[in-house]
């Protein structure tokens, strides 16, 4: 073999350690992003509800805190309440424009102040057999408002139920109520009422 000869040898074997170590290299490091992607991705849908330990929500233990990042506000619910898309229940809640958090007993719906004006969230008509409520006074990221409703509300039947709604100074629509029976012991009008009502007032707006 000729001095040449074993030159170009070496030049070939160096360029294909060369390509060897470029595409080794790019799979590499392509496969590092895909999973440093995957990560980030999981840890996005992890804050679609709450990212917040139960001990930091101000209603204490027993309770979560909803963050809707996208439209901007948060709001404590109990642990055992879902939280929806009011429009689609199949898709995140974070980011929807009308929100429902519910229990057996109690509800709050929102819909938040960049809501289209075509978009249905807050109920604005009731059956024949609902009447107007007595305005009752609620706390909702401080300020207290007089909220309006609807009651209905069965002696034969032991049933009771009410909607209310205010619009907060930020903007934001909320609707809120309660639903209970004299055949169901799981709680009484007054407790419910109590749930319902902490739940309005741990509402806050991000400016």
């Amino acid at each position: 073999m000729t001095k040449q000869t074993k030159l170009i040898l070496i030049i070939v074997i160096v360029l294909v350690l060369l390509i060897a170590l470029g595409v080794g290299g790019y799979f590499y490091f392509k496969k590092k992003n895909q999973k440093a992607n995957s990560t980030q991705t999981s840890t996005t849908n992890a804050d679609d509800f709450t990212a917040v330990p139960e001990e930091q929500a101000q209603n204490g233990a027993g309770w979560k805190i909803f963050k809707n990042f996208a439209e901007s506000y948060l709001i404590e619910y109990p642990s055992d309440a879902t939280v929806e898309n009011n429009d689609n229940p199949a898709t995140p809640a974070n980011g929807a424009k009308c929100v429902k958090i519910s229990t057996k007993y109690v509800w709050v719906r929102i819909a938040s102040r960049n809501i289209p004006t075509d978009m249905p969230c807050i109920t604005t008509s009731f059956g024949t057999e609902w009447s107007n409520a007595p305005d009752e006074q609620v706390t909702a990221a401080g300020p207290t408002y007089t909220a309006k409703g609807m009651i209905f509300q069965s002696a034969s039947m032991g049933t009771y139920a009410d909607d209310y709604t205010i619009t907060t100074s930020s903007g934001d629509k909320i609707e809120y109520g309660i639903g209970v029976s004299d055949n169901d012991s799981g709680t009484t009008k007054a407790q419910a009422k109590d749930l319902v009502h902490k739940m309005v007032a741990s509402f806050s707006p991000a400016e």
